[in-house]
């Protein structure tokens, strides 16, 4: 059942979150365990509070209990009211990199706010994620760092991790950006085949966010959101807030649209994590799909898929595919030999953030550990290997 896809979310929860999320007839349980505190807290772990907010408000009737009500207007007003703050530096961000002669590109979940929500509270979201040219990353530092902005957790490190975190206070609120160089920070493979300079080129303009904030055209924004969460669903499932993305997404779709999705998918070998996630998005949200993603659902499963993979579940075998797929999209084997070279021995400050550590003694230590994790991947990369040759061999 497609609700076992989100992980750690009580059926009884989950149950009534997909009534309500369908439009149907949903009532408050008389009986059982489920109480308000639990639901609100459930609502908001998915990402859906201020969203279930403005249906509950709506809905006429259905015993909602006040206690959740209350916390559900509470929720809603505190990310309506933060969300002045964070527009606000957004914008001042924007024009600053502008003024340097960077155009970066609104990914994710702030992105889809300002396009396709009716407000962007709805929404909610941790950080800004942006995609800049990688050539431009060194004066996209400085200027972060002149306008007060203080670098986070993480470090770069090449082949590994392909993104920053940045964070400045405003008026007791942290305006958090995650500026990107690539655009999938979890597959090299995968960012080369959607060829970043190809999404710059037919970017599109978010109007609500001013005249210099671009995203992801809608085909590439719903090609990107499926493999997002593909990438993520080994070691944390489904989070239904993600999935009403794919759902708004869906909806937007021309027919032209639905047919170019169709194309690049299959050029991407991504159908099967395309259609694996809108059928999901549907089950939780009713999509109604354009006609012209009728070959997306209609074709046979791609065996020869190589993403099709990263729907397995469990942590293990998800990094182990990952990093499977990686070698496998590397042309030459000094490519390759780099590849786990710089896994198995990232640099210092990288190997410092990873694992939490402050002292540079700790490092032996750490290294020692991260050789037993790669040993563990390669053994499980191992054993996929000498199951698809079983698999193939089979008469």
């Amino acid at each position: 059942m497609m609700q076992k896809t989100v992980r750690e979310l009580r059926q009884d929860a989950a149950e009534l979150l997909r009534q309500i999320c369908n439009s149907e007839e949903a009532v408050w349980p008389k009986q059982g365990s489920l109480t308000a505190d639990i639901f609100f807290r459930e609502a908001s772990a998915q990402g859906l509070a201020p969203l279930l907010f403005r249906k509950l408000t709506a809905q006429k009737g259905g015993g909602w209990p006040a206690e959740l009500l209350a916390r559900l207007r509470e929720a809603s007003l505190r990310l309506a009211a933060a969300e002045l703050l964070l527009e606000a530096d957004l914008r001042s961000l924007l024009a600053s990199l502008a003024g340097i002669g960077v155009r970066p590109l609104l990914l994710k979940g702030t992105a889809l706010a300002y396009s396709l929500y009716p407000e962007p509270w709805l929404r909610p979201r941790c950080d800004t994620d942006l995609l800049i040219p990688e050539a431009d990353r060194d004066k996209t530092d400085s200027l972060l760092l002149r306008l007060g902005c203080a670098a986070l957790h993480e470090a770069a490190a090449d082949g590994i991790n392909a993104q920053m975190s940045w964070s400045r206070r405003r008026q007791g609120l942290d305006c958090r950006y995650d500026i990107h160089w690539r655009i999938s920070n979890a597959s090299g493979r995968f960012s080369r085949a959607f060829a970043d300079e190809h999404l710059f080129a037919r970017a599109a303009a978010v109007p609500a966010l001013g005249e210099h904030a671009r995203t992801l055209s809608k085909t590439d924004a719903l090609l990107f959101a499926c493999f997002h969460r593909a990438g993520h669903f080994s070691h944390s499932g489904d989070r239904l807030v993600w999935l009403h993305d794919l759902h708004l997404l869906c909806q937007s779709l021309t027919e032209e649209d639905a047919a170019a999705c169709c194309s690049q998918a299959e050029e991407l070998e991504i159908s099967t994590l395309c259609a694996d996630g809108l059928k999901t998005a549907a089950f939780w949200f009713g999509t109604v799909f354009p006609a012209g993603l009728a070959p997306l659902f209609k074709a046979k499963e791609r065996n020869g898929e190589a993403f099709a993979v990263l729907l397995q579940e469990g942590r293990q075998a998800g990094i182990a595919s990952h990093a499977l797929l990686e070698l496998k999209g590397l042309p030459t084997w000094r490519g390759r030999l780099r590849f786990m070279w710089q896994n198995i021995f990232p640099p210092a400050e990288y190997m410092l953030w990873r694992y939490g550590a402050k002292r540079k003694s700790a490092l032996p230590l750490l290294y020692a550990k991260r050789t037993a994790e790669v040993l563990l991947v390669i053994m499980n990369i191992s054993k996929n290997i000498l199951r698809r040759v079983r698999i193939t061999n089979q008469p």
